[in-house]
């Protein structure tokens, strides 16, 4: 690795674990409106790696790069599978862990009221999931995997978006729940990393990732 190369790989791990801790502080200290909370992740999941790309004279920074239409079918199909088992092992846990309790709590949490259910659960499946993707796939995997070998990419993102997540939902999931999500989001991640690498896009990842909130959203709206 060269010292360049090096540099750039601190560069955007720090960049990645400085945006996940200013988001940690906007969620558990600020705790502002959600369409604030939202207006500032876009800042900081989207224009500061930007930003911080362009001072770092980093190449190729190119977030749009458009999937092959011949793999949007295989897609959409992998995606719907994800949708099955998450509604699956909801299905298989629903009396174990009292869902109803947990929606309240995270509902409260994120100051989401009911009527404005419809319009959270957009962002989150279609808006959120993109900057998500953005920064977790684009930034932490594919652009990191430029400077740094492909196991150590494919770690750091996988871990730093399962922690990034158990960081946000903190004490509203059970112990066994929050392990269980830690793990799942560990393995989501390391597939998200994996179809991105096979098309060399993030655009593969969101699509799924979005899957993946329409059946969290689906299972919010059962218990709101």
């Amino acid at each position: 690795m060269t010292d360049n190369h090096r540099g750039n790989t601190y560069g955007v791990m720090g960049l990645v674990l400085l945006c996940c801790v200013i988001m940690a502080l906007v969620e558990t200290i600020l705790e502002p409106a959600y369409a604030v909370k939202s207006a500032i992740k876009v800042v900081v999941f989207l224009l500061l790696p930007l930003l911080f790309a362009r001072a770092a004279g980093i190449k190729r920074f190119n977030p749009m790069l458009v999937p092959d239409k011949k793999h949007i079918l295989p897609l959409l199909a992998l995606g719907c599978l994800v949708y099955v088992v998450i509604l699956g092992a909801y299905a298989l846990t629903k009396s174990i862990f009292d869902y109803a309790a947990l929606v309240q709590s995270l509902s409260a949490d994120q100051n989401v009221a009911p009527a404005s259910f419809v319009w959270v659960a957009l962002y989150i499946s279609f808006g959120n999931s993109f900057l998500e993707e953005f920064l977790f796939r684009f930034v932490s995997f594919l652009k990191l995997s430029d400077y740094t070998n492909r196991k150590t990419a494919y770690r750091f993102s996988a871990i730093a978006f399962a922690v990034y997540h158990i960081a946000m939902i903190g004490t509203a999931f059970p112990p066994l729940l929050l392990v269980l999500s830690l793990i799942g989001l560990t393995v989501g991640g390391y597939l998200f990393d994996y179809v991105d690498e096979t098309g060399g896009t993030f655009y593969y990842s969101w699509i799924i990732h979005m899957f993946a909130d329409f059946a969290i959203m689906t299972i919010w709206y059962l218990h709101i």
